[in-house]
């Protein structure tokens, strides 16, 4: 899709590459992304299909190793100065694959999975916390060094009650807990703005559908995929929404919809 002078930036939770890998061909085809930041890829590099990100005019980054994680950046503006990872050394569940970055026509876009957390006070949620705390210390890093930082991808909290559908029900709980939303928020605290929640306060933007009957029909999701940027791309943002035709059960699509922010 033609946006007149702007730059678009996708951002999907593919859950599977290979399964998805028809509509990811047709989402390139049809919207014409600049770049597209993906995440549970859920292969190796051995089994990441290059060469359809190569046929439709892209540069493509992969880190994946084949388990529930993957993530990745595909873009027709530039993919320069890649980095896998957090930086450092650092043990399981730490070394994971979620997250790459990678500068794309002045604009750094990181592309990120956080991990899921499974059920509040478990160790898998302790971790998750753990990871956020890793994650801000490599987002101020990053802000140091670029003044375009885009941080995009499925972040596995909802911030706010707004952010699910049924927000005194679904409360204390994983994915909307108050030291998830603080995780985020310490986020925020760095610089880093909310794109969606900012140009549209009043919009819940779901991203995320169970694919029980009706929930996308009914609008009962979640939002879970979040674009964060910095006060420039800020100033340069115009849109941020889920693009829910993706996200049609006949499609037998991914459980997120496709985020897209368009940038001045």
């Amino acid at each position: 899709m033609w946006y007149d002078g702007q730059v678009q930036i996708v951002s999907w939770n593919l859950n599977s590459i290979r399964s998805r890998a028809a509509l990811v061909e047709a989402l390139l085809a049809e919207e014409t992304p600049d770049v597209l930041a993906m995440q549970e890829t859920r292969c190796t590099d051995a089994t990441f299909p290059w060469t359809m990100f190569e046929h439709a005019g892209y540069e493509v980054a992969h880190l994946g190793t084949g388990g529930h994680a993957g993530v990745a950046l595909a873009s027709r503006v530039g993919l320069d100065r890649v980095s896998y990872g957090f930086g450092g050394e650092h043990g399981p569940p730490f070394d994971q694959p979620r997250l790459i970055a990678a500068d794309c026509d002045g604009v750094r876009v990181a592309s990120v999975y956080a991990p899921n957390g499974q059920r509040i006070r478990s160790a898998a949620w302790f971790a998750k916390l753990a990871w956020f705390q890793l994650l801000a210390v490599e987002m101020e890093l990053e802000l140091e060094a670029a003044h375009d930082l885009l941080l995009i991808g499925d972040f596995n909290v909802c911030p706010a009650p707004i952010d699910v559908y049924d927000p005194i029900r679904k409360r204390d709980r994983n994915l909307v807990s108050s030291e998830e939303r603080a995780a985020v928020a310490a986020l925020l605290d760095l610089g880093l703005h909310d794109l969606a929640r900012e140009l549209d306060e009043d919009e819940p933007g779901f991203t995320w559908f169970s694919f029980a009957a009706g929930q996308l029909e009914a609008n009962r999701g979640y939002r879970l995929d979040l674009a964060l940027g910095s006060r420039t791309v800020r100033e340069r943002s115009t849109e941020c929404r889920p693009l829910l035709r993706w996200r049609e059960p006949d499609l037998r699509p991914s459980d997120h919809a496709p985020l897209s922010l368009l940038l001045d």
